[in-house]
């Protein structure tokens, strides 16, 4: 595609000023890549490291998942680690998939595995924002009972609230852990592994600088990238 007159002015004037300010980068308010109150967490830290090594720097910010990818589409953020997907790949330039998440859902163990006929039109707690389950939920017939974050949905298990919660790791392991009493029994039923992708907008001057995405991704495969990244889903999980 053509660039547009206004695009073209933009990206002359990246290559002029490149790195000289922050470029913006928010990532998904979902534990543990993001916590919205500490404007912490696993994405930010292993985003910051990349940057360093490539110099480049960043402004960041954590924010509801729909607003970081609806940013990432009109390129006011410029860099995000996200779930991969056919979809995103047409607004974000694949950088590297440096991990995966796993998913599956918790329930209670009543000493018998939970089948998903088990949970047709009964309430599981979904992320909000996230569609990784959107195939689970069509095949089981459970009801999706939107939650703000892991805590509030374990909480709401807890109480009896939902029949089950899903599950993301690296994250799940340490909320429930932070949550539950020795009383507790849990089960999980795994559902799918998905690859996380680092993406930069293609809507940005930054997806046109070849010497910078390059630096990038050699930072992503390196063994120190794999190194950091392996320390923080440690630190998070």
């Amino acid at each position: 595609m053509r660039l547009t007159w206004l695009g073209m002015l933009a990206w002359i004037w990246w290559l002029q000023t490149a790195h000289a300010e922050p470029v913006q980068s928010s990532n998904q308010a979902i534990e543990p890549w993001g916590d919205a109150a500490s404007g912490d967490g696993l994405a930010p830290r292993f985003l910051r490291w990349l940057a360093a090594q490539s110099g480049l720097q960043l402004r960041q910010d954590i924010r509801p998942l729909p607003r970081v990818v609806e940013d990432l589409k009109s390129g006011q953020n410029a860099l995000a680690l996200i779930t991969a997907s056919t979809e995103r790949d047409g607004f974000g330039l694949e950088v590297c998939r440096p991990t995966a998440i796993r998913l599956s859902v918790i329930y209670r163990d009543a000493g018998r595995t939970l089948s998903l006929a088990d949970l047709q039109r009964r309430p599981v707690g979904i992320l909000r924002g996230t569609h990784t389950l959107d195939r689970f939920l069509a095949e089981s017939g459970a009801d999706r009972v939107f939650v703000r974050d892991l805590h509030q949905g374990f909480r709401m298990l807890r109480a009896g609230r939902l029949d089950a919660m899903m599950c993301v790791r690296p994250g799940c392991g340490h909320t429930l852990r932070e949550l539950s009493t020795p009383a507790d029994k849990w089960a999980e039923l795994p559902i799918s592994s998905e690859p996380m992708a680092v993406y930069v907008s293609r809507a940005h001057p930054l997806a046109h600088d070849a010497a910078m995405l390059d630096r990038l991704r050699a930072a992503c495969a390196s063994p120190q990238g794999k190194q950091e990244l392996a320390a923080l889903l440690a630190r998070y999980d």
